[in-house]
């Protein structure tokens, strides 16, 4: 059993991260309108599939077990 807690471990510690992407894309967004939310948003977007994208890699080197 001691060998799955590692890979739960790192699983939630890549969800928390996953949140916290998420979070600041919308942080980023909050109060804006318009053109000014149009420029953020794309910024915005463009770090978020950033992050995500890291996130997916770090999981995918998460051992099966």
């Amino acid at each position: 059993m001691a060998t799955f807690a590692p890979n739960q471990d790192l699983e939630t510690r890549l969800d928390a991260r996953e949140r916290a992407a998420w979070a600041m894309y919308k942080t980023a967004l909050e109060g804006l309108e318009g053109e000014e939310y149009d420029d953020a948003e794309t910024a915005s977007w463009a770090r978020l599939q950033d992050a995500l994208a890291k996130i997916e890699l770090d999981r995918a080197q998460i051992p099966d077990v």
